[in-house]
This record gives C-alpha cells, structure tokens and sequence, in this order.
C-alpha cells in the first residue's frame, strides 16, 4: 500500500525553511492539521491539502507519497515524477490515445488489459505480474 512520506514532507519543509505554523498559514490548512500531516498521526490527508503543501513546495502530489516497494510498478513510478510521467504520455501520440481511451473503459475491460499486459510481458521474458494487487 502507498502512504504519505513524513520524510519527505520534511524534507521539502526544510529544503523551503518553513515551519509548520508558516506551512498553515500559506496553504489554509489548520495548524493542528499541519502539525498532525508532518508528524504523520494523519496518515491520509485530503487530495486538496495535499495539492496546497505540493504548489508551496513546487513539487507534485505524487512526490510526497512513499510508493509500495511490493508493486510491480514501484521502481518505474519512483524513477518518474508524475509531471514526467505525463510529459512522456504527452509527447508520445501512442501513449497519448491510449491514456485517453482507458479512461473510458470500465473496471472489468481494464482488468482484461492488464492481463494482456501481463501476458505481453512474459512473451518478452519479464516476469512481473500486473494482477497480483487485484
């Protein structure tokens, strides 16, 4: 499972030498709030505070989140920030049409695309499995 970084939020805090009450202060997010994100009692904060503390730390959402190592998937998201992983789909015309039309498709197709994946893949000689967090 994926979970906020602590670390990395405070890594960023200090990167900016911002402290806590300045954190709230910029983003409108209470100072208990603050306080409880970065000493990580509030393990899942909204998408919306998380959105305010990655615009004041110049970073993306995705940046904040420590990645399950267990993922299939884990070693490509964690080399890649989301702002590069959507450049590389936005450059790439291919990746582009099929981002968008998966967004169409219904849980069950994408399950159905996942195994072909997964099959794609061992036809290659890789051996990850795309369904085993399903």
């Amino acid at each position: 499972m994926s979970e906020l970084s602590v670390l990395k939020l405070n890594e960023y805090k200090h990167s900016k030498g911002l402290s806590n009450r300045k954190i709230a202060e910029l983003t409108g997010i209470s100072q208990v709030s603050v306080d409880n994100i970065f000493s990580g009692k509030n393990k899942n904060p909204t998408v919306n505070s998380l959105l305010k503390l990655a615009r004041i730390f110049d970073c993306a959402m995705d940046d904040l989140i420590d990645y399950d190592k267990n993922s299939p998937l884990a070693g490509y998201y964690e080399a890649k920030t989301a702002n590069e992983l959507a450049a590389e789909i936005y450059n790439n015309s291919d990746l582009n049409i099929l981002m968008t039309e998966c967004k169409k498709l219904s849980s069950s197709d994408i399950k159905l695309l996942t195994i072909v994946a997964e099959r794609l893949n061992l036809k290659s000689g890789k051996s990850i499995n795309l369904t085993a967090n399903q």
